[in-house]
């Protein structure tokens, strides 16, 4: 925003208190703590410039764009409510009121959910046979990391498509969420002529690119001359599933939502509306979703976490009447499993039996670690922890591991192998210039939500902050059981904290912070210590 009088080109607003820039792109944003609480923030953008002579102005304020439009998501919500108004006090027989009504899976037999048998298509047969047997209500599954959530869906998705001729509508909170379902579904055997999306996240899709969502009806129509009985599969946002220029009410068989331990349960409504049943893949112990609105709640909630007890007491996994648990972990190994289920999973979590026998790795042995770094009065950053870690990745760093997943023999363990975690962007910043310095500019750093989904044969935690008082965003933050879980579960042989034996000195305000730093204790009294020089 320009102040009046504006530089040449610079449109004014109707009332002209101010000019309104255009096309501006961020280009780069970044913050440093200013002494003990302040907070220096820096934005630089790109602004392109309307007039060819340009200007030497500088913009009196910089504020967000428009909001992204949701009229179709409002009015399939609107709809959805009309219908429960005409009905009371009777409600409508739908897969996302029962979610919402937190109501077990209503099966035409009015029977309980089949229960999983013997062998790895197990969970693949139940949820399948489940959704068959029933006309227009859910399944939820919870799929903590490696236990094959991806998998499971995609291949119950590809029967459904395959034998039974389903139109199946997959949704999510990302592009790239929905296209890896699409590539688990295509690698199911379903061809890619009945799998199509408009591909935002991968160069050379294996199924249909369309050139715009707009093509999604398209699509559907030409399949219905060319393939008549055949199923297919779209990918879409939200956004899609309720637009009928794309997607009509009811014209799907399934709707899936993919990460739906962070897709908000107002979406997944509104999602609801494109077809009979739901399909819920997600893992309510991960991160919540990015993107909130302000409202009262559930609505922010998610539609996994929604489906979860009310008391946390009672337990953070998905209870059977609802839905499905995967239990079986391939990718940790067994010494790190147990402590990250206490954490996460009430101890429901178990490693998939001869998951860790076969892999190795020299001089550093399998489970959780912990390392403890003196140092005082950081909040967000803390260059002790991160000369700590340049130790131990070079401790690490060419190490014999041996995993028979890659397809070879025994190698020496590499940068590439390291994952840095940590929860502030102004520590990700040190332990990236602090790894540079050293030589170890390949180790991958970020923040817990990059690398979500993610693993690497070691995951090192640092926590940055010295002390209870020195905590930025609060201890329910730092400590907060989804996001540890998020950065130790990428480890899938070790995983390894960094902190300082102090952050856990403190007495809880509040019940939260007495649960957070509790199971933050339990989980470190499980580690082995590493002890620096």
């Amino acid at each position: 925003m320009y102040a009046v009088p504006t530089p040449t080109g610079i449109a004014l607003t109707p009332d002209a208190c101010y000019g309104v820039g255009s096309g501006t792109t961020v280009i780069e944003a970044s913050e440093e703590v200013v002494g003990s609480r302040r907070v220096r923030q820096t934005l630089i953008v790109e602004e392109s410039c309307p007039s060819e002579a340009g200007h030497d102005d500088l913009p009196a304020a910089l504020v967000g764009g428009e909001q992204i439009r949701a009229d179709s998501i409002t009015d399939a919500l609107a709809e959805i409510a009309e219908e429960i108004r005409s009905g009371h006090p009777s409600l409508p027989a739908r897969a996302g009121i029962d979610v919402l009504r937190r109501i077990p899976p209503r099966l035409r037999d009015g029977g309980r959910l089949p229960q999983p048998g013997e062998g790895p298509n197990r969970y693949i047969d139940a949820i399948r046979d489940a959704l068959l047997g029933m006309d227009d209500s859910y399944v939820a599954v919870q799929g903590p990391p490696g236990t094959g959530k991806t998998y499971v869906g995609g291949h119950v998705i590809a029967d459904l498509v395959l034998k039974h001729g389903w139109k199946v509508g997959v949704c999510s909170q990302s592009h790239q969420a929905i296209e890896n379902i699409l590539s688990a579904v295509i690698k199911a055997g379903v061809p890619r002529d009945l799998v199509a999306k408009d591909t935002k996240c991968i160069d050379d899709p294996p199924w249909t690119d369309l050139e715009k969502a707009d093509h999604l009806r398209r699509f559907i129509d030409e399949r219905a001359v060319s393939r008549p009985g055949s199923g297919l599969v779209i990918g879409g946002t939200a956004w899609d599933l309720t637009n009928t220029k794309r997607i009509q009410r009811g014209e799907l068989d399934l709707v899936v939502i993919d990460e739906a331990g962070q897709y908000s349960l107002a979406n997944t409504l509104a999602a609801s509306i494109a077809g009979a049943r739901l399909l819920l893949l997600g893992d309510p112990a991960q991160l919540p979703q990015v993107s909130t609105g302000t409202h009262p709640d559930p609505v922010d909630a998610s539609a996994l976490g929604w489906l979860l007890p009310e008391d946390a007491a009672e337990g953070r996994t998905l209870p059977p009447e609802l839905g499905y648990f995967l239990e079986r972990t391939w990718r940790l190994h067994p010494a790190l499993v147990a402590p990250l289920s206490v954490l996460a999973y009430d101890g429901g979590l178990l490693a998939q039996p001869g998951a860790g026998d076969a892999r190795h790795l020299d001089g550093l042995a399998p489970g959780l670690h912990e390392c403890l770094v003196d140092h005082h009065d950081n909040s967000t950053a803390s260059p002790e922890e991160a000369a700590a870690v340049v130790d131990l990745v070079r401790r690490l760093l060419g190490s014999t591991w041996h995993d028979p997943s890659e397809g070879g023999g025994p190698r020496p363990l590499d940068q590439g192998d390291v994952i840095v975690v940590t929860p502030y962007n102004h520590q990700v910043r040190v332990l990236e210039n602090t790894l540079a310095a050293a030589g170890l500019d390949q180790v991958a750093v970020g923040t817990v939500d990059k690398f979500q989904g993610q693993e690497a044969p070691v995951a090192i935690l640092s926590m940055a902050a010295s002390s209870h008082t020195d905590v930025s965003r609060g201890m329910g933050f730092l400590l907060s059981r989804n996001r540890i879980n998020v950065a130790l579960s990428r480890g899938k042989w070790a995983a390894i904290i960094v902190r300082s034996p102090v952050l856990t000195d403190f007495a809880p305000r509040s019940t939260d912070e007495l649960v957070a730093l509790g199971a933050f204790l339990t989980l470190c009294e499980a580690a082995h210590r590493i002890e620096l020089a």
